[in-house]
């Protein structure tokens, strides 16, 4: 088949034309078979399909961008395999993972939820005689995956769990419906 400059630039600009709206705004791709009009009219310039192709740009850019920046969560967690109450070494090494899971899960509830913190200092004759401080959390966390479970030296493992962005985004939605 043989192109030539006129016709390829008509075949190029068709292409993309079947490319752009073929994509939807909410992240779904139609079939381009299907596409109703997608062969160009005889009355569309250069500038007129410039600008459509870059307002259906400009809408897949607004609807990817989102409102807020939140980084990528991870947390790491760590426990100690020598402390672990067992005679056998594979069901201390078990359980040190568990216990380090369930410590990379506190920090990461801890980054999602916060921390409740209760002090209570007591001063008697201008001296300080009594200074406690509390800690506590809570909080659910759904849809954190497991990263990595690794030995990091010859007694500890370590556990990172992620938090995908779907999830902050649904905590973020809770709490400004204020159910959180």
């Amino acid at each position: 088949m043989l192109f030539t400059k006129k016709s390829f630039f008509k075949f190029t600009s068709l292409s993309v034309l079947v490319m752009l709206g073929a994509c939807s705004p909410q992240g779904q791709f139609l079939n381009p078979l299907t596409i109703q009009n997608a062969t160009p009219s005889p009355q569309l310039d250069s500038n007129q399909s410039l600008e459509s192709s870059s307002a259906l740009l400009n809408e897949r850019r607004a609807a990817e961008t989102s409102k807020y920046y939140v980084p990528s969560i991870t947390a790491v967690g760590f426990s100690s395999i020598a402390i672990q109450p067992s005679k056998s070494l594979n069901q201390r090494r078990l359980m040190a993972i568990r216990a380090a899971k369930l410590d990379a899960y506190r920090n990461l509830t801890e980054q999602l939820h916060g921390i409740y913190i209760q002090g209570e200092t007591t001063i008697g004759e201008a001296v300080l005689t009594s200074d406690k401080l509390g800690a506590a959390l809570r909080g659910t966390v759904i849809g954190a995956r497991t990263v990595k479970i690794e030995p990091t030296g010859s007694d500890t493992y370590q556990v990172e769990l992620a938090v995908s962005q779907t999830h902050v985004d649904r905590l973020i939605k809770a709490y400004r419906n204020g159910l959180l």
